[in-house]
């Protein structure tokens, strides 16, 4: 493997008693900084299968000698990062220095500087710097991460969709434990009732991920019960799907009251879309999907509608899911849909205007528009873009945030919510009223996007 420089993450028990002797053992990550010269053919470095000697501020990494093969490659720096200069790294540097403590100390750490942890996950890496940190520290590494950090892994975007799932079902249930017992002896109201609100909240996503009899496995890929709070919950497999569909809820929608409901919703659309592969037959009848119920970021109420405040955190939220779910398929990446409704549709029209990554196909409700002027603005393949409307909602035509995707300047392709029979099954499909009533059982506005998000626009009744 040809390079320049490297970054080696390596712990003080990886080099042996003669390195520990020689540094401040206590709370340390040992961080190696390599040179090679362009000639070097090296394969890939890991800590555990090298020898280091020397540690006078330098010194050469080699293969360790049963190799037969020593090569030296240059010379490396060590540097010591304790705890407290740890607390003050941001982005993938933190990431890596916290991978590379042993475990006891990883746990250590997370106790003792809670609102780091905090502040990394508001403005956390790329979903590319993740994957490149998690897939460069070996498995013993990854589940010393996951055991003792598994709020951080939990909602890291980068991480693979089943590590996230179990990081995030084991802080859960800690959670509830700890929430419990501090609502019987915290001091003072305000923190009794703030522990009481987390704690349902976290009882509310844990009901979310129960799976009824006959429907498929849900998963959890994030949850923050502070706040407003934030969840996702994946119905289906979205390692493997060769469909995936994100639905973005707008106002209102909120993790303690409707997280329930939003993956029901979401498990009604992978049951539509199924059973609509299953019918067209052919290679389809083989294709599998995965819907997440995305509630990732904080939906405006009465008080800042008017705002795009909370519209652009769902933007970078949404840009950093759709990003990792895509980095963690690389090679084989789904077709990717989003679904979004009412303000959540300003949020994912400002993710694909202002981010790089692109979906396959988006399909706006009750949309109050953005800045796009039209589907040429948007990341989106082949400007496959679908607006809809229902009767008595106020909010499409409004264009309060910006242009309106259902005019005709726009671009986008229209799709009924009327409700009508449907051309193909004779069904009677129900119709969506008002601004909130799009994703509903058995309406025209389900059969609609349940077609688009596994690419058979040809069918949408438009």
């Amino acid at each position: 493997m040809l390079f320049d420089v490297a970054a080696l993450l390596i712990t003080s028990a990886a080099l042996g008693p003669a390195a520990e002797a020689s540094i401040a053992h206590e709370n340390t990550a040992i961080i190696l900084t390599l040179a090679a010269s362009p000639q070097s053919a090296l394969p890939p470095l890991r800590p555990v299968d090298r020898t280091i000697t020397g540690l006078a501020g330098y010194g050469t990494l080699t293969e360790p000698a049963s190799a037969g093969n020593s090569v030296p490659i240059s010379t490396f720096a060590v540097t010591t990062v304790t705890n407290a200069e740890l607390a003050t790294l941001s982005g993938a540097p933190f990431l890596q220095a916290l991978s590379a403590f042993p475990q006891d100390r990883i746990a250590s750490f997370v106790s003792s500087h809670p609102n780091a942890v905090s502040r990394f996950l508001t403005s956390p890496p790329t979903a590319v710097e993740v994957s490149n940190v998690w897939n460069s520290i070996d498995a013993a590494q990854q589940d010393a991460l996951v055991a003792s950090a598994p709020r951080l892994v939990a909602n890291l975007d980068g991480v693979p969709t089943a590590v996230r799932d179990r990081a995030g079902r084991a802080w859960m249930t800690a959670s509830i434990q700890s929430l419990t017992a501090d609502v019987q002896t915290v001091s003072g109201r305000a923190l009794a009732e703030d522990a009481q609100h987390q704690l349902h909240m976290l009882g509310e996503v844990q009901s979310a991920l129960n799976t009824p009899n006959g429907q498929p496995a849900r998963s959890l890929l994030s949850v923050d019960p502070t706040g407003q709070g934030k969840a996702a919950i994946v119905v289906g497999d979205l390692a493997t799907a060769d469909y995936v569909t994100y639905i973005v809820p707008g106002m209102f929608f909120k993790v303690d009251g409707q997280i329930d409901d939003w993956a029901n919703d979401a498990s009604d659309l992978y049951t539509l879309q199924t059973k609509w592969l299953d019918r067209i037959g052919g290679p389809n009848a083989h294709k599998t999907v995965a819907v997440v119920a995305w509630m990732g970021y904080q939906t405006p109420d009465l008080t800042n509608i008017g705002s795009l405040d909370l519209a652009y955190q769902g933007r970078d939220a949404l840009a950093r899911a759709v990003e990792g779910m895509q980095v963690d398929r690389a090679g084989n990446e789904p077709y990717t849909t989003i679904v979004a409704h009412s303000y959540g549709s300003t949020a994912a029209l400002m993710a694909l205007t202002e981010y790089d990554f692109s979906v396959d196909a988006l399909a706006l409700v009750g949309s109050p528009g953005s800045a796009a002027q039209s589907v040429r603005d948007l990341h989106v393949r082949n400007a496959n873009v679908w607006v809809g409307a229902a009767a008595w909602d106020p909010v499409p035509n409004s264009a309060w945030f910006g242009s309106d995707p259902s005019s005709p300047s726009y671009g986008a392709k229209s799709m009924s919510v009327a409700g009508e029979t449907d051309p193909i099954t004779g069904e009677s499909l129900a119709p969506s009223f008002g601004h909130n009533e799009y994703f509903g059982h058995g309406t025209e506005s389900m059969r609609n996007m349940a077609l688009i998000g596994i690419d058979e626009g040809a069918l949408v009744d438009r």
